[in-house]
């Protein structure tokens, strides 16, 4: 308990100290204050921490909205896998279909969460593929989008370790769950790596 309370102080101090040094615009300075409200209520502090690799990856490359751009594009690649996952393993038969009820439900989640930052990307941040790059990100953007990329990464996360434990599908469905399944895994085993490459677009 109290190394959670010292990680969730630490997260906040760190995140008031680097505002201005990360180039962060803020059309309302002195919404500031509230934002460690923001982050108690809205934050999973276990996944939103300064100790993830993936929060640095994800951090960085929120920092524009060119960016946030190319991060939404990884975002759409995941939910468009998770999307086609659903009806190709129920098309692959009730034994498939069970077999993968866990990662279903895993899925669903993915999508929910996906669906969460494309709609922030669109009505917090205003942010559409025009931007050229030199717009600092808004900090309610950068928070709620960053708050959710961690809540997606942890997600799936969740979703590979369920495609490990996924029992032995009956032979003649297997090649078509497997399939299934490897539609799923590529782009969520990259999503980490596809991040940090958005991240390299806002270094310069």
């Amino acid at each position: 308990m109290k190394f959670t309370i010292f990680a969730l102080v630490a997260v906040l101090c760190l995140a008031a100290c680097n505002v201005n040094a990360a180039g962060f615009e803020d059309s309302n300075p002195t919404d500031l204050e509230y934002v460690p409200i923001d982050f108690a209520d809205e934050v999973d502090i276990e996944s939103y921490t300064i100790f993830s690799s993936f929060y640095w990856i994800a951090r960085a490359a929120l920092k524009t909205l060119k960016g946030a751009n190319c991060t939404i594009k990884q975002v759409q690649a995941v939910k468009n896998a998770a999307t086609n996952f659903i009806p190709s393993i129920q098309a692959c038969g009730t034994d498939a279909a069970n077999a993968c009820k866990t990662v279903i439900t895993s899925a669903q989640s993915v999508i929910s969460t996906c669906d969460t930052i494309i709609n922030l990307n669109e009505q917090v941040c205003n942010n559409d593929e025009s931007t050229n790059g030199k717009t600092s990100t808004p900090l309610t953007c950068f928070t709620k989008l960053l708050s959710q990329l961690n809540t997606l990464n942890k997600q799936i996360n969740a979703t590979l370790t369920a495609i490990k434990k996924v029992p032995a599908v009956p032979s003649d469905a297997a090649d078509c769950a497997n399939n299934a399944v490897s539609d799923l895994t590529s782009p969520m085993n990259n999503f980490a790596a596809d991040i940090k490459s958005c991240s390299k677009l806002t270094s310069s």
